[in-house]
């Protein structure tokens, strides 16, 4: 289901970056949300499959990636989807064009916020036929446009999630290994709850740091497949609330 899912988290990010950085109106941050949850809808079988495929894409597959844009947009309007910005968006998702948010009509707005957000999240998703980017390197590839220039809407992303992303593991300078359950105050200081002690043990219950001190300040990226532990998610998922008060906006 990585068509799902991965529209999901997509959407996520871009209502978070509407909201958190870019001060959109609510009825914008919901108009994005719904663009991203639908812009593969032309091609969701098809990219649950490529997801699996270890072989190249073939170039019956190239022209459906190619269409599906505009598929998308068509089974969108056969189900009575009717607004012109959600439907533009869809069509323009995938367009690569630089240049500053403010100087765009509204949909291709939302079309560029989606469009970094969606090659961010492809990035870090693992496929069959290769391993997630780092996150550090997807990063890079969202907040860099195609000119080299800082691109408004990658920037809002990587300020919206942080630089080391909720679900990305991380070694922290006491040499443990844990993975982000929260953002922090600041792009580079998230919570983190520590599965692997500094002698390379899985600890009994995960162990909650505050990166904004020295002495757990987060040093590097681990990848996923370097972290051989079972995740808990009903013991990680209480140490996502916080109070108020620790809330980075």
């Amino acid at each position: 289901m990585y068509s799902g899912t991965h529209a999901m988290l997509v959407s996520v990010m871009c209502g978070l970056a509407a909201r958190e950085v870019l001060n959109w109106p609510p009825e914008v941050e919901a108009m994005v949300c719904k663009a991203a949850l639908t812009m593969n809808v032309g091609m969701t079988e098809l990219q649950d499959r490529l997801a699996m495929q270890s072989e190249p894409v073939t170039a019956v597959q190239r022209k459906a990636i190619d269409e599906h844009p505009n598929r998308s947009v068509e089974r969108l309007m056969a189900m009575g989807v009717t607004d012109a910005i959600w439907l533009q968006a869809v069509a323009q998702h995938h367009t690569q064009t630089p240049g500053p948010l403010r100087a765009r009509a509204p949909a291709e707005r939302l079309a560029r916020l989606i469009q970094r957000a969606d090659m961010f999240a492809a990035r870090l998703a693992p496929r069959a036929s290769r391993v997630p980017v780092a996150p550090a390197a997807a990063m890079q590839a969202c907040y860099f446009d195609e000119n080299r220039q800082i691109d408004e809407a990658g920037a809002a992303l990587i300020k919206a999630v942080g630089i080391y992303q909720p679900g990305s593991f991380v070694r922290l300078a006491t040499d443990e290994i844990g993975v982000v359950v929260k953002r922090g105050h600041n792009t580079a200081t998230p919570r983190v709850a520590v599965l692997i002690n500094r002698n390379g043990m899985p600890t009994i219950e995960p162990m909650v740091r505050d990166t904004s001190l020295r002495d757990y300040k987060v040093v590097a990226s681990v990848p996923h497949r370097e972290v051989r532990v079972q995740i808990n998610l009903e013991r990680l998922l209480p140490l996502t609330a916080v109070a108020n008060s620790d809330r980075p906006w």
